[in-house]
């Protein structure tokens, strides 16, 4: 890391970072004196990504690293699109950023919350058959992916590829979300071009096509990236919904016809007769499965392609007006979109649905495929750890009450001594007042009876302790101290060392003893417990211990 450059009077260098001090960032280092770095992760796109904590170790997210210059990183327009979606009450739809900031105006970073739950990579893998789902799961999922490309959309954004692991299910909603937006990017539409000279700028710079990495790649890319080429093609609207109808094929068929192609002219070919006619739909007879319903709605989701890329051709042909299509305004995506995201997303909860009366169960809390039912030894485990769980919460609340209940005894018995006090305070005050002289027999006798009342609430407070550690011996002997004030036990030094020291005999009496058992019992003399269940060799015999023992020795 080069630090030898110093800044301009009105500039403050912190650190000159390269791309590889960006890439090796040690562990237990504190990123901005706010995040400890934890470990690296797989780089995503241009970024270098570490799983990070706060100091407090309450909050967990994943730090994104890119250099770049004027605003031109993947990194803004992601913070762009998480803010506005998070403004707009969309969030459970995306991740949520942490925290953001520009590091000497090169190195741009940001931190995305971590979210509990699987990938949608890990929920394929264990399903029935590996990658391979039903149409009721499949259809789940199509609800959620049409849904985020709806609002990115709107949001003048376009997803460049599909990755099955930055795409995750929230454990507590069951929803799919898009967790990793590092392959979004800006819509080149004239309708999503804004007149602002920074954004016009990254629309140029940034690569805005498929993400292309090899032929494998191919397999969901749109037919206009196999006509244009990675370097004339830009991501539409239309890409995307193209790029779903694959998804879905492949997710409940298991391969795409083209998949082992590596010939993209026969690949074109083969995409654009899929397009037209769906394969499979005229083999599914059964008018009531849920696989005949999802292949009418992949069927139309085509059809409804071909619509609208003709309303799109005659819209291209109208008059533009400060770089939108009217209605002008950053609601004109949403307002100008051709595609009915909702009646489409309504046709697929049906499938989830089929068969299921609406009052019986929620569309979200169907079982899909990657839900399995537990056996006879799991579900014991999961109801033992229940109970272990509920057990804990009452043990807890127990001990809360139970320092709220001593807590106010304490309170009463201060309140007690107090008035008793000033009873005592309000005689001695009342013979002043009257004339009459206190002799010190009486002042004597008043400060007895009050040390008296301080001493019985020390010894209550000491009974109470030993009942709660079962001391029947030392039960006995302050119930006696109590009922006789001259009492001089064996274990009992308060007496002795006069009414002042009752707190002593407190403490020495009754150190600080742990909490026994219930069923431990404290006496001295131990019982012979009969043991049915142990061997003849192994068993006692108290007649034979009796003639052992002499007569004075035994008691019966």
């Amino acid at each position: 890391m080069s630090r030898a450059r110093r800044g301009h009077d009105l500039e403050t260098v912190v650190h000159r970072f390269s791309d590889d001090d960006l890439a090796n960032l040690k562990p237990k280092r504190v990123f901005v004196d706010k995040w400890i770095i934890l470990k690296k992760l797989k780089k995503r796109n241009n970024s270098h990504c570490y799983q990070v904590c706060d100091k407090a170790v309450k909050n967990f997210g994943v730090l994104y690293l890119e250099q770049g210059e004027d605003n031109v990183t993947s990194i803004p327009l992601q913070v762009e699109l998480l803010t506005k979606m998070y403004s707009n009450g969309y969030s459970h739809r995306f991740n949520q950023i942490l925290d953001t900031g520009i590091i000497n105006n090169s190195v741009y970073w940001m931190i995305t919350r971590i979210r509990p739950g699987p990938t949608l990579k890990k929920l394929l893998e264990c399903s029935g058959t590996p990658g391979v789902i039903s149409s009721k799961t499949a259809s789940f999922i199509a609800c959620d992916i049409l849904s985020t490309i709806e609002l990115l959309n709107s949001s003048s954004h376009v997803l460049r590829d599909f990755n099955t692991e930055q795409w995750k299910l929230d454990v507590e909603t069951r929803m799919i979300y898009l967790d990793d937006v590092s392959d979004v990017g800006m819509s080149s539409d004239k309708r999503h071009l804004l007149i602002d000279e920074i954004h016009l700028k990254t629309a140029r710079e940034l690569n805005l096509s498929w993400k292309y990495t090899d032929c494998s790649s191919l397999k969901y890319a749109p037919c206009s990236f196999l006509i244009h080429g990675s370097e004339m093609h830009q991501m539409t609207e239309f890409d995307e919904f193209e790029m779903l109808i694959y998804i879905l094929y492949d997710l409940t068929r298991g391969k795409l016809p083209w998949t082992d192609l590596k010939c993209q002219q026969a690949m074109l070919e083969m995409k654009r007769d899929f397009l037209s006619e769906i394969p499979d739909l005229k083999s599914l007879t059964d008018k009531k499965s849920a696989d005949y319903w999802f292949a009418m709605s992949l069927n139309n989701l085509a059809e409804h392609l071909k619509t609208a890329e003709k309303v799109q051709d005659t819209l291209e042909k109208q008059a533009v007006r400060g770089g939108a299509w009217c209605p002008k305004g950053p609601r004109a995506p949403a307002l100008l979109s051709i595609i009915n995201y909702r009646r489409l997303i309504e046709d697929f909860q049906k499938i989830v649905c089929n068969g299921q009366p609406e009052w019986d169960v929620h569309w979200r809390d169907v079982a899909l495929d990657w839900e399995k039912e537990a056996d006879e030894s799991q579900m014991r485990q999961i109801e033992k750890l229940e109970l272990l769980r509920k057990s804990e919460e009452l043990a807890e609340e127990w001990k809360r009450l139970e320092a709220i209940r001593e807590h106010y005894e304490i309170m009463e018995e201060d309140g007690l001594l107090e008035r008793e006090k000033n009873r005592l305070s309000i005689d001695r005050f009342l013979k002043i007042k009257t004339g009459e002289s206190m002799t010190p027999e009486e002042s004597a006798d008043i400060e007895k009876k009050l040390m008296e009342f301080k001493r019985k609430i020390e010894l209550n407070r000491e009974l109470k302790r030993a009942q709660k550690l079962k001391k029947n011996k030392l039960i006995q002997e302050i119930k006696m101290e109590l009922e006789d004030p001259e009492y001089e036990g064996g274990a009992s030094t308060s007496s002795s060392a006069g009414p002042s020291t009752s707190s002593d005999a407190y403490s020495q009496r009754l150190p600080n003893l742990p909490n026994l058992p219930e069923d431990v019992d404290d006496d001295d003399d131990v019982e012979i417990q009969k043991a049915e269940n142990l061997p003849d060799d192994l068993k006692i015999d108290e007649k034979e211990i009796k003639e052992e023992l002499p007569d004075d020795e035994f008691d019966v």
